[in-house]
């Protein structure tokens, strides 16, 4: 059985208050326990133990808008300064780059492109302005896979995040999509967060389509972002359009997740606020 377990990427907030585009190490943090995974992928891909490579990350143009397209620019530099250059694929890409806004109410996956020597480059228009957090999911060759982390501040219109209310369990509805998401106890205290995927009439869909490799993708972030995981499906197949996975959760509190999922060509996210109480249990 897959489990997946999420890192804390706490960054240091005078060092984030101090820069507009800034790159932060988890060198700073203790290195994690080699039994403590940030994610034991579908597809048994583990995650380094070692601290996640510094994440460089640079705009065009350098101060980004709301609204208007960004090219980002991403280089990835180990503890000894080198730049990584060479990348094995992880679900089918060389790296997925996770944006998050401060406040978690807007969320973007993208694919950066990658040349030869390293450099990454994605363009994404940032719907509102404000503090964004971002995420780089990558496996240096011969090496586990790992997550870098930065943060990037856009300008315009800010309008505060809803506050965070719990909606699982509960049926969530997206454009031509819904889905019952409900949560369960596992071994170990691990939670079993599942989706029950529906057309809008509420009708199970069997027609879900492998989306990266996999009939989905679930990412979580703790209420204050400090937490973070990129978790892939128990099983391979999706019956009656059900896809769980296996979540450990560090502590009680407010977590945030956003499902993915494939289904004529389109791909749907599902946002999903769960409640963990210290017990383990979940509202």
């Amino acid at each position: 059985m897959h489990r997946f377990t999420i890192h804390s990427i706490l960054a240091s907030a005078a060092l984030l208050a101090a820069v507009v585009v800034s790159g932060c190490t988890s060198q700073s943090q203790p290195p994690a326990k080699s039994s403590d995974k940030h994610g034991q992928h579908a597809h048994g891909t583990e995650m380094s133990a070692e601290p996640a490579a510094q994440l460089v990350l640079s705009s065009t143009p350098e101060q980004p808008s709301a609204g208007e397209p960004v090219e980002l620019r991403i280089m990835l530099h180990d503890a000894s300064g080198q730049m990584l250059k060479e990348f094995e694929p992880i679900h089918t890409k060389l790296a997925h780059l996770i944006i998050v806004r401060e406040g978690l109410d807007e969320f973007a996956h993208l694919h950066p492109t990658v040349d030869a020597t390293g450099n990454m480059t994605a363009t994404h228009t940032f719907p509102s302005g404000g503090s964004y957090l971002v995420f780089l999911d990558y496996k240096p060759v011969g090496k586990l896979a790992a997550t870098a982390h930065a943060k990037l501040v856009v300008e315009g219109g800010s309008p505060p995040a809803p506050v965070l209310k719990p909606n699982v369990p509960g049926t969530i509805e997206t454009e031509g999509l819904q889905a019952k998401v409900s949560m369960r106890a596992s071994a170990d205290q691990f939670q079993v967060v599942s989706f029950q995927l529906q057309d809008a009439s509420g009708k199970a869909v069997n027609d879900l389509q492998p989306y990266l490799g996999a009939m989905g993708h679930l990412v979580v972030l703790s209420g204050d972002g400090g937490q973070y995981v990129h978790a892939h499906p128990l099983t391979e197949g999706a019956p009656d359009g059900n896809v769980e996975f296996e979540v450990h959760f560090p502590g009680p509190g407010i977590y945030k997740g956003w499902g993915e999922f494939q289904r004529g060509g389109r791909v749907f996210t599902v946002p999903a606020i769960m409640n963990v109480e210290a017990s383990g249990q979940h509202h």
